[in-house]
């Protein structure tokens, strides 16, 4: 498999998660007051672990839910433009990854970060530099070094 095929994969997988973490949290950014009467009002239907994560996920200020969606949305922004083999798009990627980390820390914590988050962050960060620097995103073609002047020329 080619690099600019594994990139297309990676970058169709980055279009779905992103795009539905975007629509799902911008739901609940939205209809938030309505939920929670919902399930207060359907609590005995729900066993009592559910309702009390349904809960507490739902005390969380509205701010939050749509601080990700516009985060999630600058994902797919960045998908795109790395689609195109822009290094903006990279660029893109690592702010709102980097923020997709910080924001749960400001509203909820430090008990909201994951070392697995932050893993995941790091490997898709890295994996798509790789393949955007194979494929000339960034201007060097691949290379590692930068190609040495001409010492046949003078001035």
């Amino acid at each position: 498999m080619n690099n600019k095929t594994l990139l297309n994969i990676l970058l169709v997988l980055t279009f779905i998660f992103a795009g539905i973490s975007c629509l799902s949290y911008l739901f609940v950014a939205f209809s938030q007051p309505w939920l929670v009467e919902f399930y207060a009002a359907n609590r005995s239907m729900l066993p009592d672990e559910v309702y009390t994560a349904i809960q507490m996920m739902l005390e969380r200020p509205r701010g939050f839910f749509a601080a990700l969606a516009a985060l999630y949305a600058l994902e797919v922004v960045a998908g795109v433009l790395m689609w195109n083999l822009r290094p903006s798009g990279w660029h893109c990627y690592i702010l709102s990854r980097l923020m997709l980390i910080l924001v749960p820390l400001l509203f909820i914590g430090k008990g909201a970060m994951g070392i697995g988050d932050i893993m995941m962050a790091a490997l898709f960060i890295f994996i798509y530099w790789h393949l955007l620097r194979q494929l000339g995103a960034f201007g060097d073609r691949g290379n590692s070094l930068p190609t040495p002047p001409d010492s046949t020329s003078q001035d």
